[in-house]
């Protein structure tokens, strides 16, 4: 389905847990790339390089609400729809706002939708007292990293262990982060 941007009317509203969870949670937070992010780490180095590979990587990020410690969110829709959300929380001692969701249905990406509720987001953040927003992916979403980098996140670290044990073994999760008070590019 393609959708031409300047058809769209998107409203950024409150995430409503009795109206909105089931919705949210068949949104397709899926991707495919022909790209990953090697990451080495060689005695006082670390080195992040993005490599090729064949077949393309495809990757479905079940999402699951309950999860993860979040404190807020907001939800994108067009004409009533839900097609993106983003779940955030707040840590008093660092001022760090942590993104724990944040998802744009694919036939919507690229569209506005995520810049706007990304805006949504750090506004939260600045309310709460937050100075830095943090998110976590993988080395194989490239196309995330691109989407956090196009807002103004930077790799900030990568912890090779965090996924050991889970259907992620064998990738690398990738920081990243920005300052709260920039304006979403």
């Amino acid at each position: 389905m393609s959708i031409a941007a300047n058809t769209l009317d998107w409203k950024i509203r409150e995430f409503d847990a009795a109206c909105d969870a089931d919705a949210v949670c068949k949104l397709d937070a899926s991707f495919t790339s022909n790209l990953l992010y090697e990451v080495r780490a060689e005695a006082e180095a670390i080195h992040i390089e993005m490599k090729q590979v064949h077949p393309p990587h495809k990757k479905r990020f079940q999402i699951e609400l309950k999860a993860d410690p979040w404190q807020q969110g907001y939800v994108a829709t067009v004409n009533g729809v839900i097609c993106g959300f983003i779940a955030m929380g707040f840590s008093a001692w660092n001022r760090r706002m942590s993104i724990w969701h944040f998802y744009v249905d694919p036939s919507y990406r690229g569209r506005g939708g995520g810049r706007q509720l990304m805006r949504a987001g750090l506004e939260w953040g600045r309310k709460v007292g937050a100075a830095t927003a943090w998110v976590e992916t993988t080395n194989v979403n490239v196309p995330g990293i691109k989407a956090y980098r196009h807002l103004g996140f930077d790799i900030c670290g990568y912890d090779a262990t965090l996924y050991r044990g889970t259907s992620s073994e064998g990738e690398v999760a990738i920081f990243m982060a920005r300052q709260i008070g920039e304006n979403v590019p």
